[in-house]
């Protein structure tokens, strides 16, 4: 005869787990608006995949791209060179001005790098260290210099798992 219930110590193992999951997600969603701003740059606030879709469709405020900027630790012009834009363009627009999809979601996949690499690294200088060297998984390129598409921000993410798993 099969089991129909569950044991009260089995259900609350199963909701331990959902929880830690759920926590997990609302973290990796907060620390991503920590490294382009913070909610109050971007004036919403983001909990899912889906508010970020919203958030890039609508345009990243250029203040989310200095603030970015300022936690890789490289100017404007680098970042420019990242995400496939003019300096000069970024020059003109105003810390308000919505900055278009294609570059939000660059953006976004780099602020994901980020919060990737300071989850596996143990913290920022160690992070930027990393991304500043050549890697000989990477034909001894530079991490950050992979960062300017979204095929070399999912080569980082890759990497970053494999070193979290001891797999590097």
């Amino acid at each position: 005869m099969t089991r129909m219930y569950k044991s009260i110590s089995e259900e609350t193992s199963e909701v331990n787990e959902a929880l830690a999951s759920y926590d997990k997600s609302i973290t990796r969603y907060s620390q991503l608006v920590s490294i382009i701003g913070g909610s109050k740059a971007l004036k919403k606030d983001i909990s899912n995949e889906m508010d970020l879709i919203k958030i890039t469709r609508v345009g990243l405020p250029k203040k989310s791209l200095d603030a970015l900027a300022k936690k890789l630790g490289v100017s404007m012009e680098r970042m420019s060179a990242l995400l496939h834009i003019s300096h000069r363009t970024l020059q003109r627009k105003s810390p308000t001005d919505h900055l278009s999809v294609h570059v939000s979601e660059q953006i976004l996949s780099i602020a994901e790098v980020i919060r990737k690499g300071i989850e596996v690294m143990g913290d920022q200088d160690r992070l930027e260290i990393w991304l500043h060297s050549e890697l000989s998984s990477l034909n001894h390129k530079k991490p950050i210099d992979l960062m300017d598409t979204t095929f070399g921000t999912r080569i980082l993410i890759r990497i970053l798992g494999r070193i979290e798993h001891g797999v590097y």
